[in-house]
């Protein structure tokens, strides 16, 4: 099966005006209609590629996000002795994205009293937890009753204080270092986590 060379012209076009836009301004206030226009496409090929501009931004940033995860996971198997290096390796490519995408992520995770940030906060922390239950999987960890429980519970935390760190670290003044980020990631990371990479 073949993909329309038209529906990929649109796809690009439409991932480069989301980007642009959301690096302008928090995604929940980006219009269809200002995507479409950037995109140079109506409303309705719009709709052919996306329910909303927030839905259209989190696939466009997951296709980054999920190679990440895949390489992980790969890397892990391939080589279990050597987890706490390729979990620093791992962390340094999710920080390089966020600087790669530096402003879309600074408008979006920006605090206020708005409604601004929750999609990229649950883009974020979502990959972070997605990614560790799926680790715990592939070491063997149970995946029901309280152990699975005390696992998910324990990937949310994780998740969640992941985006909140990076929100904290791109609101702070000057230039951002990438590997300090990772280092201060990596020293909040609960050690059971470590206990689980050796298991």
């Amino acid at each position: 099966m073949t993909t329309d060379p038209r529906f990929v012209r649109s796809a690009d076009a439409l991932a480069e005006a989301v980007l642009a836009l959301a690096s302008e301004a928090p995604i929940e206030s980006v219009t269809v209609t200002e995507v479409a226009r950037h995109a140079r496409v109506t409303r309705a090929t719009f709709y052919n590629h996306a329910t909303s501009p927030a839905a259209l931004l989190a696939r466009v940033l997951e296709r980054d996000l999920d190679s990440i995860r895949a390489d992980f996971l790969v890397r892990v198997a391939g080589d279990p002795t050597d987890v706490e290096h390729i979990w620093r390796e791992s962390e340094l490519t999710l920080v390089d994205h966020v600087l790669r995408h530096e402003a879309v992520y600074r408008q979006g995770l920006g605090t206020g009293s708005d409604a601004h940030g929750s999609v990229l906060s649950t883009l974020l922390a979502g990959h972070v937890e997605a990614s560790l239950v799926a680790f715990a999987q592939d070491r063997g960890a149970p995946t029901e009753g309280p152990e699975a429980t005390r696992l998910a519970m324990a990937a949310a935390f994780v998740g969640q204080g992941t985006a909140g760190a990076i929100r904290a670290w791109l609101a702070t003044p000057g230039t951002h270092s990438a590997a300090d980020a990772v280092e201060v990631l990596l020293s909040l990371i609960p050690p059971m986590w470590f206990a689980v990479a050796r298991a």
